[in-house]
């Protein structure tokens, strides 16, 4: 009978306190989707707010936002499902297509991933892009697009980057040749000219902002989340 009121005292206890420990809030930047425009949103589908990023993986500004930001919006914000992530690429030279045919490489799955890699390791690659385009030899016989692309991505180090993340040889050579997807970023890129007039630029539920730092970016994202 002791045993019995005792069992009795702690199911009455989990139902007062609902039956379990509180679950672990859901992490909201591990969840990536492909959007109509042809971006990738990283964060809470049903997030108050969203932020959109035009960036250039060759865009130094682009780079130290994506540190400042860090902490405050994807380790913060987006973490937490308040605000939801969107990344557009605008494409400004042949090492930024085929970096962002690369971030793109493998879909939704590998996408944020990927994208955090190539930024983290932007001077390293601007250096060695540089270092290679100087050379008088570096494109001699490169007389196609894929073929320039090739060679820009493995002389700056971006498929070996790219490789060690978890990407094949294979799957790496095939998006960066791959005619669909470029298509889709000249498009993308083409379609904002004139709106957007460098990177990085944003938008905040579709009002574009006067704004390229985030320290600009901040204030307005805070105060949309307080409407």
């Amino acid at each position: 009978m002791r045993l019995l009121g005792v069992l009795a005292g702690v199911l009455a206890g989990l139902v007062m306190t609902g039956g379990a420990e509180a679950q672990p809030a859901r992490d909201w930047r591990t969840v990536t989707v492909k959007a109509a425009s042809g971006g990738f949103q990283i964060g809470n589908p049903k997030a108050r707010v969203t932020l959109v990023e035009y960036v250039s993986y060759t865009c130094p500004h682009c780079g130290h936002f994506v540190e400042e930001s860090k902490a405050p919006l994807h380790d913060g914000l987006v973490r937490n499902g308040q605000v939801r992530v969107e990344i557009r690429n605008f494409v400004r030279d042949p090492l930024d297509l085929a970096s962002a045919l690369l971030a793109r490489c493998g879909g939704t799955a590998r996408f944020a991933r990927q994208h955090a890699l190539i930024f983290a390791n932007q001077k390293a690659l601007l250096d060695k892009a540089m270092a290679f385009q100087a050379k008088p030899d570096s494109f001699k016989g490169a007389t196609t697009l894929e073929a320039r692309l090739r060679r820009i991505a493995a002389g700056s180090g971006l498929t070996a980057l790219m490789t060690r993340s978890g990407l094949s040889a294979q799957q790496a050579d095939r998006c960066l040749v791959d005619p669909v997807a470029r298509g889709e970023l000249v498009a993308a890129t083409e379609k904002v000219q004139g709106r957007v007039q460098g990177t990085p630029s944003f938008e905040i539920d579709g009002n574009l902002l006067a704004a390229n730092s985030w320290a600009e970016v901040e204030p307005p994202l805070r105060q949309a989340l307080q409407r």
